[in-house]
């Protein structure tokens, strides 16, 4: 079965760029209605048509917006950013509410359960969804218990890390040693999560055996880990670590993308090293099922807008992140591709 999961962790990856996290396990909600965030920077977004203007009077209340993941995370950052300009567009507040806990299973089912008035969203990533999808382990689908509104952001800055202070002073030295010494390299892992994918794909892509560790699934949780010394490597958003890479205190062995990012030039792919190890995410919108179309296609109309602002596009170019838009339609058609092949695998 470990091979089976392997090869659908993999698939994920390649299929990413058609579908693209830090939580508390904890179970933990907060609400924080400030989203401002930096900016500057520019990037475009995709030119998917949004659908046409709906007849509706929503928004007429606040709207919460609930994140799987602790404040502070690629994906609370983005979705703040997003929610900020909603605010300025549509006229009523996007309240960002951070719900951790079971990888995004807590926020997604209470939002699945929340009434569909168009006043409840979930903001998630489809690295952690197509994967929990593919695998069923949720006693619910993000495919047919949610109505999908859209895709708003992209991000494919995985970073692989060291501390600068180890033995590994680049990729082939990390190679090296996890191949003399099998099952010693620890690695910070969340299953069936991202850095799951990621791990599976390094240990086929580069001939090693890693000893997977989980230390929780939030950001704050693996960087702990990480300086604590619990965990030798360490896969995480550069957006979250590029303090410590500037201050000296880590080591950039390779950035999870198809090529090098515009602002982060000086970090080669693990591709372009010949380890074809990728791992992008995209940031999507769900609204509970039975929702009106309408409000969906009022909302998705309104994210186009922000992806093609240049404020947003400022703002995520800080993170070396970029606006990605989809309508509801085409990111349910992906997704559901993507889900449909992973299942194939699995089922072998």
């Amino acid at each position: 079965m470990k091979r089976y999961l392997a090869m659908i962790l993999a698939l994920v990856m390649t299929c990413a760029l058609l579908t693209a996290c830090g939580g508390s396990d904890n179970g933990s909600t907060t609400t924080n209605t400030n989203t401002e965030t930096a900016a500057p920077a520019a990037d475009a977004g995709s030119t998917d048509a949004a659908p046409a203007a709906a007849e509706t009077d929503w928004p007429k209340d606040n709207v919460t917006m609930v994140v799987p993941y602790s404040a502070g995370g690629d994906t609370d950052t983005y979705c703040r950013q997003m929610c900020k300009l909603l605010s300025e567009k549509l006229g009523v507040n996007f309240v960002v509410v951070n719900t951790t806990g079971g990888a995004g299973v807590v926020a997604s089912s209470s939002v699945m359960g929340a009434k569909n008035d168009g006043y409840t969203a979930l903001f998630h990533h489809s690295g952690v969804m197509l994967t929990q999808e593919a695998a069923e382990s949720n006693e619910f689908s993000f495919m047919d218990d949610f109505e999908v509104v859209g895709s708003i952001a992209r991000d494919d800055t995985y970073a692989l890390i060291v501390k600068s202070d180890s033995q590994w002073t680049d990729l082939e030295s990390l190679i090296s040693w996890a191949k003399a010494n099998p099952g010693q390299l620890k690695y910070s892992i969340t299953y069936y999560g991202a850095t799951h994918a990621v791990a599976e794909a390094m240990e086929r892509e580069m001939g090693i055996e890693m000893n997977n560790i989980d230390v929780g699934s939030s950001t704050g949780d693996r960087l702990t880990a990480f300086l604590a010394g619990q965990c030798d490597v360490l896969v995480v958003n550069f957006m979250n670590i590029a303090d410590y890479v500037e201050n000296g205190d880590f080591r950039v062995l390779g950035i999870c993308a198809e090529e090098r990012l515009p602002g982060l030039e000086e970090f080669p792919t693990l591709k372009e090293q010949g380890y074809n190890v990728i791992q992008p995410k995209i940031y999507e919108v769900r609204f509970p099922k039975g929702t009106d179309q309408a409000i969906v296609d009022k909302l998705s109309a309104a994210m186009k807008e922000v992806a093609e602002s240049d404020e947003f596009a400022s703002v995520l170019a800080t993170y070396y992140a970029q606006p990605f838009y989809r309508n509801g339609a085409d990111t349910i058609a992906q997704d559901t591709e993507t889900v449909n092949e992973l299942k194939e695998f699995f089922a072998e």
